[in-house]
């Protein structure tokens, strides 16, 4: 008996462990899970300027001179003097603006900007032309500065004897009426022979014949000479040989000039050119003018020609009218008389007799 309930009993777990088994089965196959993906979208791309940003350059103030005087700090400063205040008087007589600077660049030179006379040196004049074709350049005290286009120079050549001698004759022949011009000079030297055949030259080089158109009718130059400078006899014969032959212009070779030779002359109203520094200059207007040699001075004639549209090129000059009477020089006869210095200092004109 009690085998047969233990026998039920386990018959009884049996079932029971199968229907659980049985319950636990699925009963149909489960759907496969899909699976989503999410879509990612791309980073976006931040680029960032890293540079540091240039200033904007300030704009280049123009010049609105006519005339620029470019004077650097380690130009000639004795030319400068002088260059600065002969440049700014003939500026403020013609109405045009002048303005000085150390410093230049041609972007600096405006549309008015017609001449910039430079004391700088030849390769910074060049550079400067170059970038401003439109405005003339006048380098003065600049040998080696390369002339053409717009780039002019002028520079010193010591003057001859000859040379003085030949515009003295050539001044006085345009200057005094009915060509009555004649030349005092030393006696028995080189020098004055070469005084008085250069003078004759320089006369008749003007005047052609020098024959006077009213009486005396005479021809000229005349020419006296002088043997001792310090004997009054000697010096008061060769002026009045002049005299006798109505000469109312006269030279006198430095070397033979003397106060009273040239009072006895002035007395008679004879009027005179000379050399800068000959003994027996005063203040009298018959002192028609001196020779000398002036840089700043043969700078404004220059200027004054670039302005009006002439050409200069390159000029040596050595010889510069000074203390002029204006009232017999006239604006007209220095021009001319300026292009025969150029002329002469240039050799383009014989001041000699032909041998």
């Amino acid at each position: 008996m009690n085998t047969r309930k233990l026998l039920t009993s386990i018959l009884l777990v049996l079932s029971a462990l199968l229907l659980i088994a049985g319950c636990a089965r699925p009963s149909a196959t489960e759907p496969t899970a899909v699976r989503t993906e999410t879509a990612t979208s791309a980073p976006t791309l931040i680029i960032v300027d890293t540079a540091t940003p240039e200033p904007t350059p300030e704009p280049i103030a123009l010049i609105t001179a006519d005339i620029v005087i470019w004077a650097p700090p380690n130009a000639d400063f004795s030319q400068a003097q002088t260059l600065v205040p002969d440049l700014t008087a003939y500026a403020a007589a013609n109405g045009l603006l002048l303005e000085q600077r150390e410093q230049l660049s041609a972007a600096e030179l405006g549309e008015s900007v017609r001449l910039v006379v430079a004391l700088a040196s030849a390769a910074e004049i060049s550079a400067a032309a170059a970038g401003a074709p439109n405005t003339q350049f006048l380098a003065v005290g600049v040998p080696d500065v390369q002339v053409g286009a717009n780039v002019h120079s002028l520079n010193t050549s010591p003057s001859t004897l000859e040379e003085r001698a030949f515009l003295a004759g050539y001044l006085l022949g345009m200057v005094i009426p009915d060509y009555r011009v004649g030349v005092i000079s030393q006696a028995g030297t080189a020098e004055g022979q070469k005084t008085f055949d250069s003078f004759t030259v320089g006369a008749r080089y003007f005047c052609g014949l020098c024959n006077s158109r009213f009486g005396p009718i005479l021809f000229y130059p005349k020419g006296a000479q002088i043997t001792d400078p310090a004997n009054p006899g000697d010096w008061q014969a060769a002026a009045d040989l002049l005299l006798a032959n109505t000469v109312k212009g006269a030279f006198i070779q430095p070397e033979v000039s003397s106060p009273e030779l040239v009072n006895y002359l002035q007395a008679a109203g004879v009027q005179l050119v000379g050399i800068e520094g000959q003994a027996g200059y005063n203040d009298s207007p018959l002192w028609l003018g001196l020779f000398g040699s002036d840089l700043s001075s043969d700078a404004v004639i220059l200027a004054a020609r670039l302005l009006q549209g002439g050409q200069v090129g390159a000029v040596k000059t050595g010889i510069t009218l000074t203390h002029i009477n204006a009232d017999v020089i006239t604006e007209g006869k220095q021009r001319l008389f300026d292009v025969t210095v150029q002329d002469v200092q240039s050799g383009l004109v014989r001041v000699t007799p032909v041998q």
